[in-house]
């Protein structure tokens, strides 16, 4: 894989579930391409390459929080004593309701993203994680779920659970399975889609992930200089910098990969001496912690389809 591939990847699995509207189902070649300067053909190649060889494992539907009542995601950094601790963590994360995504790094520290309705009340849940795996807490800032105010049906949820990991099934597939035309099918989809309310993303194959490091840079900065220092880091680390956000005043995160296990550090370093950062902390992400099937996202659909 070269950074292009790697580019292309990150486009179509790292969404954001504060949910901005995206409008297709499948990849829009198109628009990465646009993105990112090449041409479509090229980028559904690649695509197409990524998936026969079994990186990308499967593509996820993701529903709004919102339509849960859930309005609000708080990233937390989790630091357990020890790897003994952090393992107890990742093999129940499965089962603790709200927690939306998690992400083991190399070491102690764990990231997860949790949901609610109101920030005490995702307060209250992480230091109950806390509590019970004897971990230091961290929050890292709170973002909006924005609601798309669509109105959902029963065929809405069945469309959703068909979808949930296996986002790419065949639209006369999916309208045979629930008894409708592919039309009606695809009309569905598209509105959801469109407003907001259902997110596709790629979920990576971590055992096919050789040569290729994924990792977060935290950097400390002088809330005066944050917006100089985004830029700076967007000029050094060009199309390697795959995401970049600044959750809380005085925080900046940098999301990025390299291809060799010298890369973060150096960028660690090199990031440490811009004007404005205090400090950095890097972090080497080993994995991305894949849901169970079956998880609380799950059973909420499946609440909905039995109201």
């Amino acid at each position: 894989m070269d950074v292009k591939d790697v580019r292309i990847f990150c486009e179509i699995a790292f969404r954001d579930l504060s949910y901005n509207a995206t409008t297709q189902r499948h990849v829009s070649p198109t628009e990465i391409g646009r993105k990112i300067g090449l041409g479509e053909k090229t980028v559904r190649a690649r695509i197409t390459k990524m998936e026969e060889d079994g990186f990308i494992k499967y593509y996820q539907a993701m529903p709004s929080l919102s339509l849960f009542g859930l309005g609000l995601i708080t990233l937390y950094r989790f630091e357990a004593l020890n790897l003994a601790n952090k393992r107890k963590l990742l093999r129940a994360a499965h089962e603790i309701p709200r927690i939306v995504e998690a992400v083991d790094y190399l070491g102690p520290t764990v990231s997860i993203d949790i949901a609610g309705q109101a920030v005490e009340e995702i307060h209250s849940a992480a230091d109950n994680i806390a509590r019970r795996f004897e971990l230091k807490k961290f929050s890292l800032g709170t973002r909006k779920v924005r609601d798309p105010g669509f109105r959902m049906d029963r065929l809405d949820w069945q469309l959703i659970q068909k979808l949930r990991y296996d986002a790419r099934m065949a639209t006369a597939d999916l309208a045979e399975d629930l008894g409708i035309t592919p039309r009606m099918a695809e009309y569905r989809l598209n509105k959801m889609l469109d407003s907001g309310t259902l997110l596709i993303k790629a979920v990576i194959n971590t055992q096919k992930q050789a040569g290729l490091v994924f990792y977060e840079m935290e950097l400390s900065v002088e809330d005066d200089k944050r917006e100089t220092v985004i830029e700076k880091l967007r000029q050094s680390y060009g199309e390697k910098l795959y995401s970049i956000s600044s959750p809380s005043s005085g925080l900046v995160l940098a999301s990025m990969f390299g291809f060799n296990l010298g890369e973060p550090e150096d960028s660690a370093s090199a990031s440490s001496e811009i004007e404005g950062v205090k400090y950095c902390q890097l972090l080497i992400l080993k994995e991305f912690v894949e849901p169970r099937k079956y998880n609380w996202v799950d059973q909420s659909v499946a609440t909905k389809l039995d109201a």
